[in-house]
């Protein structure tokens, strides 16, 4: 089993065969772009396609704008465009960053296949559809070995201050949330143009992790559940619409007197047109160290998400969702040796604002005792990281039942409850390279979706358990995008090659309200599990007004 490459080794390791081929071309809209032949896959793959306007000068923070030029002749999209503005990356960055990438099969130009579209995660502050880890080819591929062929797609969006900036002027003028609003925009323009890539508009999944997951979750529950019919099911890993600090606007009152201070546009009369004149490099050097998260801005998300998932205002699409059994270790407090170091530090922790009284049932709901399984999971609920904190695991297990666990649970009893079928799995695989305290933890999901394990995660064949895995968790992906079902209609035959040489998953259950069930994505054994562990826990989580004190 060779390596699965990125797309960016792929095309420099085939430049002779792409020259020799044919360059498949894609008539939008707009006018007409010349991709590449991936001939070792036999994909055609369009990178760097501008979705919106660039959001420069005037239109920086500002709402996307759709394009409105067309063009003659035939435009190149045969590279990624630049990434979006953000720190501590390696990727080329721009404020011209609204592209989108497309990989399809080779000879399906004018099919109509389902798609799936990804997004991103990185806290909303990083990320990027160039990342290497996020080839749309892997999946693409086991489409085709499955004889269920689907189009990838993978957007760019706006982060950190230049995609959620807040002030009152953004608010008075409707700019909020400006990153969510591009991610609307790519699905509206692949619903004008996605067929002329071979795509049907009707059948469109989204797709995305840790952030990425977070923004569907806004977009599902944007506009009071409004369905504009963007997309019609959505795969959710590690992540949702709850879980995150979502502040009210006299929070970010100081970050932005700071912001503006640094660059110079505190005293001007009109500060947002301040720093819309700034250079991009004036504006980035400024350099805030302030986290900019989605506002609840009275148009685009009305209302808070625990009043919009009690109220049933969401979309009510089907759902595959999961989370990471160790998403606690991503999620934790370190140097927490005692009671009192834990309590002060939940006061403030992650700006959710808990109460003393919250804090208090929580630590008695989660008690530091060595015999309550912890995360790491697999390690014994005794062994303790003295590096860490003696009471670390004990942090972690609160953090990933509050953060990531919870609102997993939450969405798939509010959707069940409205007769919406929902799949849940909880990602159950230790990566072979990761130290003894990370277990299965955010993340590492990620490149088990995007059959990214050969020579990632250990050698083969000594992993080929993780390539199985792989290829189950593709095939399923697959299904759910041709039938909102991620047993394909089937009830599938467990580990093992089909007929077509790629393995397939046990059968899959559908989330019921009177028996929860999800499955548990092991390479050792995936199985099905009864979804009602830590039952008291993340009961007085869900329901007991924690969100509503986080949230409102």
């Amino acid at each position: 089993m060779q390596v699965l490459l990125t797309l960016a080794s792929i095309l420099v390791g085939l430049t002779p065969v792409l020259a020799a081929s044919s360059n498949p071309t894609a008539k939008t809209v707009n006018g007409t772009y010349e991709g590449v032949h991936i001939a070792s896959y036999n994909q055609d793959a369009f990178l760097g396609i501008p979705y919106a306007q660039p959001p420069l000068g005037p239109l920086r923070f500002r709402w996307p704008r759709s394009l409105d030029k067309s063009f003659s002749g035939t435009k190149s999209a045969k590279a990624y465009g630049y990434s979006c503005y953000q720190y501590g990356s390696h990727f080329n960055l721009s404020e011209d960053c609204l592209t989108l990438n497309v990989v399809r099969p080779s000879g399906y130009e004018h099919a109509a296949l389902p798609v799936l579209v990804w997004i991103y995660g990185g806290g909303l502050f990083a990320g990027s559809s160039a990342d290497p880890s996020y080839n749309l080819s892997g999946i693409v591929h086991v489409s085709q070995q499955i004889g269920k062929p689907i189009v990838a797609v993978s957007i760019n969006y706006r982060l950190g201050m230049w995609g959620f900036l807040q002030s009152p002027e953004i608010v008075a003028e409707g700019s909020s949330n400006a990153g969510l609003l591009d991610q609307r925009m790519a699905f509206r323009w692949l619903q004008e143009n996605v067929a002329a890539f071979g795509g049907d508009p009707s059948k469109v999944t989204i797709w995305g992790e840790s952030a990425g997951a977070q923004s569907i979750g806004y977009q599902l529950f944007s506009y009071a559940g409004r369905n504009d019919g963007l997309f019609r099911g959505a795969i959710m890993e590690s992540g949702g619409p709850e879980g995150t600090s979502v502040q009210d606007l006299v929070y970010y009152l100081p970050p932005y007197e700071n912001l503006t201070r640094t660059v110079g546009c505190w005293t001007a009369v009109d500060q947002l047109a301040c720093l819309r004149n700034l250079s991009s490099a004036e504006l980035f050097a400024s350099h805030p160290s302030q986290v900019w998260n989605p506002l609840i801005d009275g148009d685009f998300l009305p209302s808070y998400p625990s009043q919009v998932i009690d109220k049933g205002e969401f979309i009510k699409t089907p759902l595959l969702i999961g989370a990471n059994s160790d998403e606690g270790t991503s999620f934790s407090i370190p140097s927490v040796d005692n009671d009192t170091s834990l309590f002060q530090n939940l006061l403030t922790w992650r700006g959710y604002g808990l109460s003393p009284p919250t804090i208090r049932k929580l630590m008695e709901l989660y008690p530091n005792d060595n015999t309550s399984p912890k995360p790491p999971y697999h390690v014994p609920p005794d062994v303790v990281f003295p590096q860490l904190g003696l009471e670390w695991r004990r942090t972690a297990w609160m953090g990933g039942d509050m953060v990531m666990i919870g609102q997993r649970r939450k969405m798939c009893e509010a959707y069940t409850s409205y007769g919406v079928d929902i799949y849940s799995y909880r990602f159950d695989t230790t990566p072979f390279n990761v130290s003894n305290s990370t277990g299965a933890a955010h993340g590492t999901n990620v490149a088990f979706s995007f059959q990214n394990v050969s020579g990632t995660l250990g050698p083969l064949p000594q992993y080929e358990n993780y390539r199985e895995l792989s290829q189950g968790i593709g095939r399923a992906y697959i299904n759910f995008a041709y039938s909102q079902n991620p047993n394909g209609g089937s009830s599938g035959s467990g580990y093992g090659s089909g007929s077509s040489g790629v393995a397939q998953l046990p059968y899959w259950p559908l989330y019921d309200l009177g028996k929860p069930e999800e499955i548990v994505l092991n390479a050792n054994k995936t199985y099905v599990e009864s979804d009602t562990y830590r039952k008291e826990q993340i009961d007085f989580i869900n329901q007991e007004m924690v969100w509503r004190e986080l949230l409102a």
